[in-house]
């Protein structure tokens, strides 16, 4: 299954390698690929189990406080589009090795476990700013096209919608945990506000991007 953060095991590797061979041989080089690769997929079938666990509840979530909304079979994240945004307003890019440009996001949002416990939100009248590569990889697939075409050539990106979202898209979310944070627990002043291994909900305005 091919993903956003794909891309940065790449670019790990690809220094890697280069590290590898200014040192040693190709042999290294390819048992280092190896065994990322390995590792790779024992943490993919992991990921996979998690979702397939947590489907039944993030579809009684879904039915609930999400009415229309749309499962991506292969992620398992639930995806509600309330408002499409300004379809002229940015046109994502990747660069001349193909790699995805990530855009600057400018949002209001507010996150709540699914038990509707907030951990995070914007404060009114405020907005928050994050580069796309920074988020979430829920975040990253909400937001990205399906597909980026450039040169003449189609890159597919696992972007959930056709176009990716907009200035002024209104969007909710509902992602299983591997998505989100995974095993990694989030504190704020010594409380922990995400438990490991919780799936999440946004509610997410596109102020801006650019």
């Amino acid at each position: 299954m091919k993903k956003l953060t794909t891309l940065l095991v790449v670019i790990a590797l690809a220094i890697l390698g280069f590290s590898a061979c200014s040192k040693s041989d190709d042999y290294d080089y390819q048992k280092a690929l190896e065994e990322q690769r390995i590792k790779d997929s024992i943490d993919n079938v992991r990921k996979m189990k998690l979702v397939t666990e947590q489907a039944a509840a993030l579809k009684a979530f879904a039915d609930e406080h999400m009415p229309g909304a749309t499962l991506d079979d292969s992620t398992g994240i639930w995806l509600q589009i309330n408002a499409p945004g300004d379809n002229n307003s940015y046109g994502y890019k990747v660069d001349a090795r193909g790699y995805i440009i990530a855009p600057k996001i400018t949002v209001k949002y507010k996150g709540t476990l699914l038990d509707g416990t907030v951990f995070d939100q914007t404060e009114t009248d405020k907005t928050a700013e994050f580069s796309l590569g920074g988020v979430i990889a829920a975040w990253q697939w909400a937001f990205l096209p399906a597909n980026i075409r450039f040169n003449g050539n189609d890159y597919p990106t696992s972007g959930l919608t056709v176009n990716g979202l907009k200035k002024g898209a209104k969007f909710k979310i509902v992602t299983p945990s591997p998505w989100a944070y995974d095993t990694q627990a989030k504190s704020k002043e010594g409380k922990v506000i995400i438990p490991a291994n919780s799936p999440l909900f946004f509610e997410i305005e596109v102020i801006d991007i650019k």
